[in-house]
């Protein structure tokens, strides 16, 4: 939070070029919505070798993630088939983005990827309790110790559940922190595998 206090976001701007207006002000909001410019002040900070997002929709998180990650580093993104639009803002060309379109609770997916060397997941998919839970089954056995895992939008009512289930421990040890205001008036949490 304190990088964010001196974040420059012009810096950022290029990389949004191809985004609608509702996504590039989004990324610019910080009035309960910080958390596109957290995750690029995140990145820059954690420099993780590998990040998994589950959920990339059009791009808007992976492009704030991609501007500060390592050229040495990887960026796994899956989305659901959306009709032509999934990763639409996605133009330039990142040689550390692999873009992957398909059902995440689908593990073929990720044939030839080591999922236990995520330092940082991004848990954005499909807003369901049986989604989440379904993911937290799938991926939890991969999250490895020391993991930075993040989940949007955990104060909707559909997944408050289960962030109370990660909260008491149901799916493995984590230290959780809630970090809704400021990042996310939808609900924003944080948790590091113990």
């Amino acid at each position: 939070m304190k990088r964010l206090e001196t974040f420059d976001i012009n810096g950022l701007k290029p990389a949004l070029r191809h985004c609608n207006s509702g996504a590039k002000n989004d990324v610019l909001n910080t009035n309960g919505c910080c958390y596109y410019q957290w995750t690029a002040c995140l990145i820059d900070m954690m420099k993780p070798k590998q990040v998994v997002e589950l959920g990339g929709a059009m791009g808007v998180w992976a492009l704030c993630a991609l501007h500060y990650l390592p050229e040495d580093s990887i960026l796994h993104s899956i989305t659901l088939e959306e009709f032509g639009i999934e990763f639409s803002f996605i133009k330039d060309k990142y040689p550390n983005l692999n873009m992957i379109t398909g059902d995440d609770l689908d593990m073929k997916h990720w044939e030839g990827i080591d999922l236990t060397k995520t330092d940082l997941w991004f848990f954005d998919s499909l807003h369901t309790e049986e989604q989440l839970r379904k993911e937290m089954e799938l991926y939890g056995e991969h999250i490895k110790k020391g993991a930075l895992v993040l989940f949007d939008d955990i104060r909707m009512p559909e997944l408050w559940p289960v962030w109370q289930d990660i909260m008491d421990g149901k799916y493995g040890g984590y230290d959780t922190h809630e970090g809704t205001d400021p990042l996310h008036y939808s609900g924003y949490g944080l948790a590091v595998k113990t």
